[in-house]
């Protein structure tokens, strides 16, 4: 199937989840994501910084950790699957931060 036919297969409402982590849980968000077959189609920001709940990982001397951030745009389905993956994370890395979004989306 190529392009065109994709984007017009998918086209509709979706969910857009933005999983915002500390850069030392990438491999196992990667991890997660293959044994529950989700995330195939993502968008992924390096060196993203910024201040929650924990530590700031701002990249300089002070905070020198810095964040990475994936996009998915996906299914209700798939969404309930991505959330439980962050909840699963959280419990286990208490002091890593994890910060997972959900909002509505459309593809045209």
């Amino acid at each position: 199937m190529g392009y065109l036919e994709n984007i017009r297969k998918h086209a509709g409402k979706l969910v857009r989840v933005e999983i915002i982590f500390s850069q030392a849980l990438e491999e196992d968000f990667v991890q997660h994501f293959k044994d529950e077959q989700v995330a195939a189609r993502y968008t992924k920001l390096e060196n993203v910084m910024g201040a929650g709940y924990t530590n700031p990982k701002l990249g300089d001397s002070i905070w020198p950790q810095l964040n990475k951030m994936f996009i998915v745009y996906c299914s209700k389905e798939e969404s309930q699957k991505l959330i439980n993956i962050c909840q699963t994370l959280r419990e286990k890395y208490v002091a890593e931060g994890i910060a997972c979004f959900i909002s509505d989306a459309e593809e045209v």
